[in-house]
């Protein structure tokens, strides 16, 4: 215990001047309220857009990929201090700060950890609900490059009045997956058969057995295939991924 006497007053101030240089170095900094997480992958020849490469190619799948990545991040942006941009990005070998960073930029960036998607979402979820103190969380993927700030704002608004909120995807998945921690069960990513038209049933059947309160979104759609991606150029024509994607898909003469 300190005392206040005179010949003890000095040795007092050393703890007090230590503390204010500890919190001048190691500010206290609040965690984030909620947190968007950004499931990708670091851009690779053969690694990425399989399906997609199926039709047109490995190189060709990978620019566009690539396209897709910059757009989906430049619409939604950078960190608040209210929300935390953070990509999960899936472990390789050629993974290092520079190719991570000239892939994502700066923002958080964190490797995901499980053998399936089901058990990376359950692992991210966990830690920041439980070790970050996060309140609401957000996951989306890069599959649908139109994905803006303000429908990802617009569901974590909509995570105050219930407890779910998801995107359905028209291939019978989901773009958009989110909840409250009060209301986060690591179920709701296990037994999936993910990659096929049942996610999306499965995950909202769960959801009902909880009894928990869900908001949808609108359906959107993935570029997966070549028929996903002639759609989105017809539709989007000025986007930069159709733009990128006629320059590849162009007959050759």
């Amino acid at each position: 215990m300190w005392h206040e006497s005179a010949s003890s007053h000095a040795s007092c101030l050393i703890p007090h001047a230590s503390l204010n240089i500890l919190r001048a170095v190691f500010p206290t900094i609040a965690p984030h309220a909620q947190r968007l997480l950004v499931f990708a992958r670091v851009p690779e020849l053969g690694r990425v857009k399989t399906r997609l490469a199926a039709s047109i190619g490995a190189d060709k799948a990978l620019a566009v990929y690539q396209a897709m990545l910059r757009e989906l991040l430049g619409g939604i942006g950078l960190s608040t201090p209210e929300t935390e941009v953070e990509v999960m990005w899936a472990p390789t070998e050629n993974a290092n700060g520079d190719v991570l960073r000239r892939a994502f930029g700066e923002r958080s960036l964190s490797m995901q950890t499980g053998a399936t998607l089901g058990d990376r979402l359950a692992m991210a979820f966990s830690e920041r609900f439980f070790f970050l103190r996060t309140q609401k969380i957000i996951a989306i993927g890069v599959d649908d490059p139109r994905l803006r700030r303000d429908i990802i704002d617009h569901a974590f608004g909509l995570l105050d009045s219930v407890e779910w909120v998801v995107g359905p995807a028209a291939d019978g998945g989901y773009y958009l997956v989110g909840c409250r921690a009060a209301a986060f069960n690591t179920a709701i990513f296990t037994g999936v058969e993910w990659g096929t038209s049942s996610v999306l049933g499965t995950t909202m059947a769960r959801i009902r057995e909880w009894e928990s309160t869900v908001a949808v979104l609108p359906q959107r759609y993935d570029i997966d295939v070549l028929e996903d991606l002639q759609r989105f150029m017809k539709e989007h024509a000025d986007d930069e991924v159709s733009q990128v994607a006629a320059g590849l898909l162009a007959p050759r003469s």
